[in-house]
């Protein structure tokens, strides 16, 4: 197959940038904050190890959430599946994704080529001790100490029969709940050509948070779309570019409160060095793109933040890696192993370690480093 005319690469990739470009000039002001936060959270062992700097890599069964187009380089089927138990086991991340590879598949410069993939995310922190609301709090429920906690320091509320601000509610007859947030990702990648493609989701959210009444939760549900692109300018550089919530979403709250997500965006770039025989090196670097006003960011102009990511990783022989990165403030290491059609990966996520001492963060130190695992099978 003949390499694709610089025009008509051109024609691929100006439409997505203008609307990317669109979207740098949007007003986020009605953005509902923290919304659908959980989707921030990365997946895959592999892409956290590298410290999450995977918008141009996205070459396997994770790239539905990192960027749909990086499916169309998987040359077979694969399913990853992971699990993650974070700061000190107190949340829980589940994530399994799917890839399967459409057209002649054969060859990675078909432009024929297409693929559909799935993800799921569940993000939840389970068996949460549900305290009634303060007037609904009895006698024996609580230390009736007043409002210092202390017994016998007769302050204001001691002995009172009623829970004031300050006394320590007993875990007793306090029943326990989950809460839960879910994403279900469909996702399609095609050829433009054979060093350019596109890929996108469609996106369904769900949420449950438990009620003060046993059995019941307050529930939302919303829906969205992601757009990516990746293009291979040669075999050692691919420049990926991923939206998330291109048309906003909306989620819906049971009580009638509804929340917005506004857009989001990830760049990147990934360079293949092949140093040795049978070695081979890539270096990755991302700049998620923000327009929320977060204040815990590495740069920020206005409303617009933007958190840079990097990472290595080595193979050695197509069998065993090594990886590390840096995610913002935090330090990744990784490692994984591939034999026949299994893989398995592990990751460190050594959270806030760059933020040690900042008065910002005081309490980053209590954050427990975070342990993930994830395998893969490819068919």
């Amino acid at each position: 197959m003949t390499r694709p005319t610089r025009s008509r690469a051109a024609r691929g990739i100006l439409p997505f940038l203008t609307i990317v470009g669109s979207l740098l000039t949007l007003s986020t002001a009605h953005a509902t904050k923290y919304a659908g936060d959980f989707l921030k959270a990365p997946v895959g062992a592999r892409a956290i190890g590298m410290g999450g700097a995977f918008t141009a890599v996205a070459d396997d069964a994770t790239a539905p959430y990192w960027n749909p187009a990086g499916m169309i380089f998987l040359p077979y089927k694969e399913v990853i599946p992971q699990h993650a138990e974070k700061f000190g086991s107190l949340e829980n991340q589940d994530y399994i994704g799917g890839v399967l590879p459409l057209g002649d598949g054969a060859s990675r410069n078909s432009s024929r080529q297409a693929a559909i993939g799935f993800g799921i995310v569940r993000l939840a922190v389970d068996d949460i001790p549900v305290t009634p609301r303060p007037g609904d709090l009895k006698f024996g429920q609580f230390l009736d100490y007043g409002v210092d906690g202390i017994d016998k320091t007769f302050d204001y509320g001691e002995g009172d029969g009623k829970w004031e601000p300050g006394e320590r509610i007993l875990d007793i007859n306090l029943f326990r709940a989950s809460s839960s947030q879910i994403a279900e990702l469909l996702s399609y990648a095609r050829h433009y050509g054979p060093h350019l493609a596109f890929g996108g989701n469609l996106k369904f959210i769900q949420q449950s948070l438990p009620d003060t009444i046993p059995g019941r939760h307050v529930k939302s549900f919303g829906a969205g779309i992601d757009a990516g692109m990746l293009y291979m300018a040669t075999d050692a550089v691919t420049v990926g570019v991923v939206v998330h919530d291109l048309t906003t979403t909306f989620l819906t709250w049971g009580n009638g409160v509804r929340e917005r997500i506004d857009p989001t965006m990830d760049s990147g770039v990934a360079f293949n060095f092949y140093p040795a025989d049978k070695n081979a090196l890539t270096w990755a670097i991302d700049v998620g793109w923000g327009f929320d006003h977060m204040p815990d960011t590495e740069l920020r102009v206005g409303a617009v933040t933007a958190d840079v990511r990097t990472g290595l990783e080595y193979w050695y022989k197509n069998t065993f890696a090594l990886r590390s990165g840096l995610n913002g403030k935090d330090l990744t290491f990784g490692a994984g192993v591939r034999y026949k059609h299994v893989g398995v990966d592990y990751a460190l996520d050594l959270h806030r370690f760059f933020a040690a001492g900042q008065s910002d963060f005081p309490s980053s130190s209590d954050l427990d480093a975070t342990h993930l695992v994830s395998a893969s099978y490819s068919w």
